[in-house]
């Protein structure tokens, strides 16, 4: 390989590189604004609701759902009920030993007409110990701040804990999150099923907690409703679903003890109108609405078998997200992935096979939509560039890469339009290759071959602005248009080819190499005014081309008086 040919190797190959590497930089920057604005967040919530649903989390058996239903308002009468019958069922529910009860009830007022009730349902609460209360917030008007519904302070005193039953609203209003503290001002409160988990537990503020940190969940306006630890609501499969007994059958003693014994129970109003219902997409049992009861169980659910959904922090979300976008890249070239379209398919299903790894055995979730959408976008521009290069092949040389007799017509017929319209001269210099038919006789095709290789190289050294044009006509003759250039100029750059062909000649003794050869140059300027056809300048350049064959070869021939170099 000779020095020439080393040094284009080497610009090839870091322009190549420095392809690679701002293409990887786009795709990195593009990547990074979709997540970080959030732009693809319904699309990802789409993904999430269907992989999840693909692999729901079984029901587990200790969790119990009382229901408050329509049987049991037509045996215990129009709610809301006496706080008697709420003593009596924590009593019976202590005596069947259950693990912890989540009480699903408003009791945020004093019954003014029952005062003995409310005082005997403290006194079942402080027998029974494994009673979770809510702690409710709602807005005072729309646009107002948040207020928390406690429960009277003698049932706080007398509960086991109090856990919030906030529901986390995704931003399509469905029931998708849950925050494992929240509070008002500060995230004090545990999740109600957080709290009924921790019931029992030596410490539970120590146990690790899985879902996604707030930073602001830290001190904030004591008029703000604040969250943290952020959990996706794992979907729970109806085929075995939770198991559901009546309120009034818990309470007249129609469900055997044993049913109970050792089970968390949560205790909440399933009938339409009196129980909160919500938009979830993980809900098939019953219809598209999901019961408040039902989402604090699937909460529950979550946290007794160590399987609740954290999404993936932003740090972490970013490199991994990246590192798929820039996959392509690093792919694309190996065998078998030698077409573009095959390495971004690759990182594509690697993407969404990623987010339901993560999900199914991580119980992490990964947005996948990012880099899908980023993928999309390479993969459409690389099409584009394949069709721009399908295009370029078939108006280019395939021996010496330049532009063929087509796209040479085609661009002079262009170029001569913008010259008559802007007054610019434009100049066209024909080249052959001398006694060339006989080099190729006698050294072989393969030499010959060689010879025009060679000569377009240093052709396209001496052209290099945007709209140069170094075509091969056909055979070994070609062709340099070179717009906005006076005849001297096009005098000036045919007498440096014939330079660089001598300098050529001097480093040819290396195996391999083709023989020292040389050129004739014809030369044509039209200039401003000059009424001139394409015709008429290719046959006024070849003209030149034969007056410079008939001077006695390797030397340039112009028609202008004033080029300063009639020949070499």
């Amino acid at each position: 390989m000779g020095p020439d040919a080393a040094m284009h190797e080497s610009a090839d190959r870091r322009d190549w590189f420095k392809a690679r590497l701002l293409t990887g930089l786009g795709a990195a920057a593009l990547v990074t604004l979709a997540i970080v604005s959030g732009l693809t967040w319904r699309a990802d919530a789409w993904f999430y609701d269907a992989l999840a649903r693909a692999s729901p989390s079984p029901a587990d058996e200790r969790i119990v759902v009382v229901e408050i239903d329509e049987k049991s308002l037509a045996e215990l009468g129009r709610w809301p009920w006496s706080r008697r019958t709420h003593a009596r069922l924590v009593d019976r529910l202590e005596a069947a030993s259950a693990r912890g009860v989540g009480l699903d009830v408003l009791l945020s007022e004093p019954a003014l007409f029952d005062p003995e009730g409310d005082a005997l349902l403290a006194r079942a609460l402080a027998r029974s110990d494994r009673v979770v209360l809510p702690v409710y917030v709602e807005a005072q008007n729309r646009d107002g701040p948040v207020v928390e519904l406690m429960p009277i302070p003698e049932f706080v005193a007398s509960a086991a804990s109090l856990g919030h039953v906030d529901v986390g609203l995704d931003r399509d209003g469905m029931a998708r999150l849950a925050y494992l503290h929240a509070g008002l001002g500060s995230p004090r409160w545990p999740a109600l099923a957080l709290a009924l988990s921790q019931l029992g537990s030596a410490d539970p503020i120590a146990t690790e907690l899985p879902g996604l940190r707030h930073p602001e969940a830290g001190p904030a306006s004591p008029r703000g409703w604040v969250r943290d630890n952020e959990v996706l609501v794992r979907p729970v499969s109806h085929r075995h679903g939770f198991r559901r007994v009546s309120y009034v059958d818990v309470l007249e003693g129609r469900v055997a003890p044993a049913e109970l014994r050792g089970r968390w129970i949560l205790v909440g109003a399933t009938v339409p109108g009196l129980g909160a219902q919500l938009a979830s997409p993980a809900w098939h049992a019953g219809g598209p609405r999901m019961l408040a009861v039902d989402y604090q169980a699937s909460v529950l659910n979550m946290l007794v078998r160590g399987d609740a959904v954290a999404p993936l922090g932003l740090a972490a979300q970013l490199c991994l997200s990246v590192l798929l976008v820039v996959a392509p890249l690093l792919l694309f070239g190996l065998p078998g992935l030698r077409r573009i379209w095959q390495p971004v398919a690759l990182a594509a299903a690697l993407a969404l096979l990623l987010s339901w790894v993560l999900l199914r055995w991580a119980d992490a979730w990964l947005p996948p939509v990012p880099v899908l959408l980023v993928l999309a976008v390479g993969g459409v521009l690389a099409l584009l560039q394949v069709l721009q290069g399908s295009r370029s092949q078939v108006q280019s040389d395939p021996l010496t890469g330049l532009a063929n007799r087509g796209r040479f017509d085609e661009e002079l017929a262009r170029e001569m339009r913008l010259a008559q319209r802007s007054g610019q001269p434009l100049s066209l210099l024909l080249l052959d290759v001398d006694h060339f038919r006989r080099l190729n006789d006698d050294l072989g095709q393969d030499c010959g071959d060689g010879v025009l290789q060679a000569l377009s190289a240093i052709l396209r050294g001496r052209a290099r602005r945007p709209r140069d044009l170094v075509a091969r006509l056909g055979g070994d003759q070609f062709a340099i248009l070179l717009p906005e250039t006076t005849p001297q100029s096009a005098a000036a750059i045919a007498t440096t080819i014939h330079v660089d062909l001598a300098n050529f000649a001097t480093r040819t003794d290396s195996p391999g190499s083709p023989p020292p050869f040389t050129t004739s140059i014809g030369i044509h300027t039209v200039r401003e005014g000059e009424e001139t056809t394409v015709e008429e300048l290719f046959g006024l350049a070849d003209a030149a081309l034969y007056q410079a064959k008939q001077s006695g070869r390797n030397r340039s021939f112009s028609h202008a008086a004033d080029t300063g170099v009639m020949a070499r």
